[in-house]
């Protein structure tokens, strides 16, 4: 005992200045929320709306989509009709003529083909971008109410343990406690003390990242983020792995993926059989037996050397054969994820209810109980500051198992790809 109350003397006196500093810093932070008027709420609908409709990152995607739709079009037709005009002999004979270049049948409409699937793919790019974003959002809402929540819990411990502090000094001063008591609740608001500091940076990055995501300043004042609701819902993993199957953007992306690579790989092969023109020609001369004469010309375009259109044709098939496996590793990457997901849902879930209706219950009354002990001399102070320090601790993990909770739910909708109160119908 000896020992711990020269540490903490030493500590007291090494660092009375950071103490002070602490508390000061700790009281004009409450004068400052107590002056200013109360912040406004901030929907997470409103806010999911806005990300939606503001983050560039969906946007670019967005026109890529679009760019993309309009190139089947480009692709499956022909190329230019070339017209031209030629005059010889000083102008004495002037031809008029018109070409067009002719690819193989089958081959437009693959080029066509593989059009749509960069069509189909950019689609599921941009919903599988928006649901990411969406997570995202949720996920840093989750963090700026929690870093909230627990800076207030910090300061409403700060009070309490002020307010046994008082309790001890009021005991010390008539010989029924120690010194060491009053030391103890001093360490104790230092300690709280730093931990607001960390607290205050997390909430700082939250709100960074959240107004990046809405495409604002880092800087730029937040409301207060609700609560997050632990929701009903029947989840199981077959009805939800079957959903992700179905319904995630980044695997139907990969599925079209392959019928690319196989559009492609197809393609490749056309690329071996030939082209061909068709020129018509008409003549005006002032020779009379040249005027008005005309010609047809039907040409080809023959792959004489066969080596560059057959490895361009390996290269396509060796790229179908990666795109499959790509497919195959994004779908049971996939199924694992529903399950991790799921699990971390329900832990988590368990956990919220468990704090809610037990732990923090129990921490409450045994508090309760150190408490009066202490004021009636029943009690030590260590006692009161560790059943404290404990309710401290607990009501701060249930607010992190509910930001996991959150965060996992929000992860889980995004690999699913469709609202999870479908799937639990």
């Amino acid at each position: 005992m000896k020992t711990l109350f020269l540490r903490l003397v030493y500590v007291i006196l090494e660092e009375p200045m950071y103490i002070f500093l602490s508390f000061i810093l700790a009281f004009s932070a409450q004068a400052l929320r107590a002056e200013s008027p109360a912040p406004q709420k901030l929907p997470l609908k409103e806010v999911l709306e806005a990300a939606l409709s503001r983050n560039p990152e969906i946007e670019a995607l967005r026109k890529k989509n679009q760019a993309s739709g309009a190139k089947i079009t480009s692709e499956s037709g022909y190329d230019r009709t070339k017209i031209f005009y030629e005059s010889m002999y000083s102008g004495r004979e002037r031809t008029v003529g018109v070409s067009q270049d002719i690819p193989f049948p089958g081959k437009l409409s693959l080029k066509g083909a593989i059009a749509r699937r960069e069509s189909d793919m950019a689609e599921q790019a941009l919903k599988a971008k928006e649901l990411e974003i969406a997570s995202k959002v949720r996920s840093a809402y989750a963090l700026l109410f929690l870093s909230r929540r627990s800076i207030e819990i910090s300061e409403e411990n700060a009070d309490l343990v002020r307010r046994f502090a008082k309790v001890a000094e009021s005991k010390y001063s008539v010989g029924k406690a120690s010194q060491l008591d009053v030391l103890k609740a001093q360490v104790e608001l230092s300690k709280i003390s730093n931990a607001l500091v960390t607290l205050e940076q997390d909430k700082e990055t939250a709100q960074a990242t959240l107004n990046v995501l809405l495409n604002q300043d880092p800087e730029q004042p937040l409301g207060l983020p609700n609560e997050p609701k632990v929701q009903d819902l029947a989840l199981e993993y077959r009805q939800l792995s079957q959903a992700a199957l179905a319904n995630r953007p980044e695997l139907l992306e990969s599925r079209h993926h392959v019928r690319h690579s196989k559009a492609v790989t197809r393609s490749a092969r056309f690329d071996l059989l030939p082209d061909f023109m068709v020129l018509a020609r008409r003549r005006s001369a002032d020779n009379p037996e040249m005027d008005g004469s005309s010609d047809f010309m039907v040409g080809a375009s023959l792959p004489l050397w066969l080596g560059k259109p057959w490895a361009a044709s390996r290269t396509a098939r060796l790229e179908e054969e990666e795109s499959e496996a790509e497919y195959q590793a994004m779908k049971n990457m996939t199924l694992w994820s529903v399950k991790d997901l799921l699990v971390k849902v329900q832990a988590a879930r368990r956990l919220v209810e468990l704090y809610r209706t037990s732990v923090i219950p129990q921490a409450q009354n045994a508090l309760n109980v150190a408490q009066a002990a202490y004021q009636s001399d029943r009690g030590t102070f260590l006692d009161l500051i560790d059943i404290q320090r404990n309710l401290l601790q607990f009501r701060l993990e249930h607010y992190q198992h509910l930001a996991e909770y959150e965060i996992s739910l929000a992860e889980l909708e995004r690999i699913v790809g469709i609202p999870l109160s479908e799937v639990s119908k």
